[in-house]
């Protein structure tokens, strides 16, 4: 039977490491929500591309010119800025000193003098790249926290899909038995027999890329577990007697599954929603880095990793630092999350065969 809800938040917060688990995840989401009102580069995707900054080291702090591009900035008040961000509407000139003369800028930067115009004075900006930069100059802490926005929404969405799916199969194999639950079993050893990465490439290269697709690719990967197990739960619930008198009150069967069998599996998709939670992460960011997954310049912890990893390897470790202890936490604190549910809801991690 399922518990109560509250009573499992206690028992989280009473255990200090699931405790701080859960707090680093919430930490993140909220992070992740109100990625473009905190970061430093607040354009779509951070992809203000500072080419003289390039390869920053972290904590590089720099005095930037402003130069008004005429285009207009979308307000922090705006649905639309939460979500996409802003367009760039200035042009971020690094200098060392500049001289504004009769619409013209003399910049010296790095013992190197250059003019621009512009129809007025310039306003001037200090930042301080905490994570340096990348490749292409961009803010490595703003596109860290867009990618950790990508992971967090695209291991969301899958782990739904799993869910859906899985319990959806899991139950009706278990509850129905017979040639169903044989038909249902054949097709779940045999999407066990495929590696997860290749059938992941095998979706995407069939529907093509995007993240409804990474979506796809990532929960149809997953779900075979959530069934297995959910079939193993249904098939002991089966054989209680409040189901059993249901079925002799000629209550149809999916209704039965839906009021009576689903409410008793809470803990059972809990458990395995922490658990797919990590793993979908994992993947995602795996694909990304492959190049099958989220697509330049949209910023993800797995393509992030990809475009810095030759630099890395050369002596900027921070490019390849980042990404990888961010992806290395959330999965730990999904994982450790995961077990102290598990333990809290007592749910079996084999399925009966």
């Amino acid at each position: 039977m399922s518990k109560n809800n509250d009573h499992v938040v206690k028992k989280i917060w009473r255990k200090p490491i699931s405790a701080i688990c859960a707090m680093l995840l919430m930490i993140f989401v909220l992070v992740a929500m109100c990625a473009y009102l905190i970061i430093p580069d607040n354009t779509t995707n951070a992809n203000r591309q500072i080419i003289e900054k390039a390869l920053s080291f972290p904590g590089t702090t720099q005095d930037y010119l402003l130069v008004d591009r005429g285009l207009r900035a979308t307000p922090k008040e705006n649905i639309s800025y939460i979500l996409k961000g802003s367009v760039d509407r200035y042009q971020f000139i690094p200098y060392d000193s500049f001289h504004y003369e009769s619409g013209e800028i003399s910049i010296r930067h790095s013992e190197t003098l250059r003019s621009i115009t512009s129809t007025s004075e310039p306003s001037v900006k200090k930042m301080t790249h905490w994570a340096g930069t990348d490749i292409y100059g961009r803010d490595v802490l703003s596109r860290l926290v867009l990618g950790l926005r990508v992971s967090i929404l695209v291991g969301f969405l899958a782990v739904v899909v799993s869910l859906l799916v899985g319990v959806l199969v899991g139950s009706v194999g278990g509850y129905y038995g017979g040639y169903v639950d044989k038909m249902i079993m054949l097709i779940i050893n045999t999407s066990w027999s495929i590696p997860t990465l290749l059938l992941a490439f095998a979706i995407i290269i069939a529907l093509g890329k995007g993240i409804v697709v990474i979506v796809l690719a990532v929960g149809l990967t997953m779900w075979v577990d959530v069934a297995r197990i959910v079939r193993g739960q249904v098939m002991q619930i089966k054989e209680e007697l409040f189901v059993q008198a249901s079925r002799t009150l000629g209550i149809k069967s999916p209704l039965v599954i839906w009021r009576h069998v689903i409410p008793n599996l809470v803990g059972t998709i809990t458990v395995m929603g922490a658990a797919n939670f990590a793993t979908a992460i994992l993947v995602e960011a795996g694909l990304s880095f492959l190049g099958l997954g989220v697509q330049p310049p949209t910023p993800s912890l797995g393509n992030m990793l990809q475009e810095g990893y030759a630099f890395a390897t050369g002596g900027f470790v921070y490019l390849a630092f980042f990404p990888i202890i961010t992806i290395m936490i959330l999965v730990l604190c999904f994982n450790l999350l995961g077990t102290t549910l598990r333990d809290i809801y007592d749910v079996k991690t084999v399925a009966n065969e």
